[in-house]
């Protein structure tokens, strides 16, 4: 059942907050302390998360991920990527591992998380979504049968400004359908960054990110993935997690970026049915 309401978990992670010197030296060490048991020599789990110039959100993007409870030992790394605010100075005070990227860009920097993370499994998230506490083990669960090689999760849209969080539930179903006949043939296009995995072997098998696209990694290598392996939808809610739309405002708002899909969806259906070549 779609959510027509933001849960009480989002609203306990969506506080404001301006910049790093905007939150108080009780939520630092309180985050830092939490963040201790994902500095794991042999994790199970890699949670990578880029982050460019991230320094007003991504604080409740670790919030939410410094209370993950799981049976699984999981490390938690940042890529930050060349950030020209103070994105690296909040990962530090939150007690975060980090790596710098100076190469601009999320291909690159989703590669450097690749190679510098260490557990079995990747989990690839993003600096303005929210996680919930359970969201570890379905992706571990879909991805202990050999058979696949990626899976991903359910979203909802954090709504923007003066948009009803029931319109966006409304959007979000209407969308469902086009996932629901992507799932047929092109399930590699449903794939979102910020929710999905994979074995870390994998990966490599079929050479990891592609370096030259500047956007679309995550698809690709979900692309990739599929030629060993099959895509797995998570289905339970325990690793449905709630992003911020911000996609749909540099669209131009809600029914400027539907109009924009709806151009760019129509003449590929038949693409969807009987999986033509799309360009991408």
């Amino acid at each position: 059942m779609r959510d027509f309401t933001i849960p009480k978990w989002v609203k306990k992670n969506m506080f404001r907050y301006e910049g790093v010197n905007g939150l108080s030296n009780e939520f630092y060490s309180s985050i830092s302390k939490r963040f201790e048991k994902f500095h794991c020599e042999n994790p199970d789990v890699s949670i990578v998360i880029p982050a460019w110039n991230e320094e007003n959100n991504l604080a409740r993007t670790l919030n939410s991920l410094s209370f993950i409870e799981t049976k699984y030992n999981v490390e938690i790394i940042v890529v930050n990527n060349n950030s020209t605010d103070k994105t690296q100075e909040l990962l530090d005070r939150c007690g975060v591992k980090s790596f710098f990227q100076p190469k601009q860009g999320i291909s690159f920097t989703r590669q450097m998380g690749l190679e510098m993370s260490k557990g079995r499994i990747e989990l690839c998230a993003d600096s303005d979504t929210i996680y919930p506490s359970t969201w570890v083990d379905g992706f571990v669960e879909a991805l202990s049968n050999k058979e696949v090689t990626c899976a991903y999760g359910k979203y909802s849209f954090i709504p923007p400004k003066k948009t009803p969080r029931p319109v966006m539930a409304v959007y979000e179903m209407v969308s469902n359908s086009l996932f629901s006949l992507r799932r047929k043939r092109r399930e590699d296009l449903n794939v979102m960054g910020f929710n999905f995995g994979f074995r870390r072997e994998d990966a490599f098998k079929v050479g990891g990110f592609n370096l030259e696209r500047t956007i679309w990694e995550d698809g690709w290598m979900a692309l990739k993935l599929s030629e060993i392996g099959k895509i797995s939808l998570v289905k339970t809610k325990n690793s449905s997690v709630w992003t911020l739309a911000r996609r749909l405002e540099i669209d131009g708002g809600l029914f400027k970026s539907i109009y924009k899909r709806f151009k760019k969806e129509i003449p590929r259906l038949g693409e969807y049915i009987f999986k033509k070549d799309i360009k991408y």
